[in-house]
């Protein structure tokens, strides 16, 4: 016996009923099953408990409107695809339709070519959405499992390699020449950049679980730009760097871990001394509305290419400083977007090559 495979369902809500069977014949012949509704409420009912992969929408129906069939049918059905029908083809109506998430639009009269070459073009446009998905989730699957499996494999080693380093250290005295010193301390910097690696891997994978930030309380911003800025000011004064901020005195609290939102300020300055020469600036300001409380951090470094902006919070990705051995893990970045969303909020840049890069977190208030 030949399997059986399911037919794509194509859904019709027009209250012309000519349209809804002609629709529905030119469909069904090629080879599609299809199921029609004559207002929107019916619509809306029939798609909720049908869940079509295709949806033809009349724009203008009595009661219920296209564009607010539109709204509900996207946030009820799972990769659902929409097509207006309307028999005004205004060019306005037709933008209007998909800004709110129409896929493409069917002016009436017509042809059943149209009709078939708009439904093809849109069950693809499904399919590609659907494996798109199914490879960003496993991307993601990949990079859990390597994080969780890496981090936990390499952690135990590296504590006994740097406890056999210090244990050396003890039992050669000052036996060592100073060659075997350096050869010694260049190895302990080595082990210690892995466990900061290490570290940042384990914390990625305890945001995805949701553990890194479990506490949120009323956070004082302008306390954790002090704990950052007193965390920076050394290597900052080491590389000729000025550090300064500029906070209202009224600044509102958020709602948030203080480590974890310290640790990404930290994180950001950190990444500004890699990339600002010797007598540069790093500023820090505030600002906030009704809405949002945004912190910024400016610096007048070598700036990024606008061709890498896209990447810049993508785990591993790393430009390249004015110093190549002070490079990170690149995952610095990635760990602030994380944090950032993982309170709510978002981390934006903008930058200009030879001018400097502003990084800028903003918490909902």
């Amino acid at each position: 016996m030949s399997e059986k495979v399911s037919k794509e369902l194509i859904f019709i809500i027009d209250d012309e009923e000519t349209i809804r069977d002609g629709c529905k014949q030119v469909l069904e012949k090629s080879g599609h099953a299809v199921i029609t509704a004559g207002n929107g409420l019916d619509g809306i009912r029939i798609a909720r408990e049908k869940h079509p992969n295709l949806v033809f929408v009349d724009l203008k129906m009595p009661g219920m409107s296209g564009l607010e069939i539109i709204d509900i049918l996207l946030k009820d059905i799972p990769y659902v695809v929409l097509v207006v029908i309307t028999g005004y083809a205004s060019i306005v109506s037709a933008v209007e339709s998909m800004k709110r998430g129409a896929y493409d639009y069917l002016p009436k009269p017509f042809t059943p070519d149209q009709l078939r070459a708009v439904t093809k073009r849109g069950l693809e446009h499904r399919n590609l959405r659907i494996e798109a998905k199914m490879l960003r989730d496993a991307k993601e699957q990949v990079e859990k499992d390597f994080i969780t499996f890496v981090s936990h494999e390499m952690r135990s080693p590296l504590v006994t390699i740097q406890q056999y380093m210090e244990a050396l250290k003890i039992v050669a005295g000052g036996c060592l020449s100073d060659e075997a010193v350096d050869i010694i301390e260049r190895c302990d910097k080595r082990i210690r950049n892995l466990e900061d690696l290490v570290e940042h891997w384990l914390d990625m994978s305890r945001i995805e679980n949701g553990t890194l930030t479990q506490k949120k309380e009323p956070v004082n911003l302008p306390a954790i730009v002090a704990r950052s800025m007193d965390e920076m000011m050394p290597l900052c004064q080491r590389r000729g760097l000025e550090m300064e901020k500029e906070l209202p005195g009224d600044l509102p609290a958020v709602i948030g871990d203080e480590e974890s939102l310290v640790r990404v300020l930290i994180n950001i300055i950190g990444n500004a001394t890699k990339y600002t020469p010797s007598g540069g600036r790093i500023h820090i300001a505030a600002e906030y509305d009704d809405l949002d409380v945004t912190i910024s951090i400016s610096d007048t470094g070598t700036g990024i290419p606008r061709d890498k902006i896209p990447f810049i919070f993508d785990p591993f990705f790393r430009g390249k400083g004015k110093d190549d051995r002070q490079r990170g893990s690149g995952l610095g970045l990635s760990f602030c977007k994380r944090i950032m969303e993982a309170h709510g909020g978002k981390i934006d840049v903008s930058s200009e090559e030879g001018k400097g890069t502003t990084f800028v977190l903003r918490f909902h208030r």
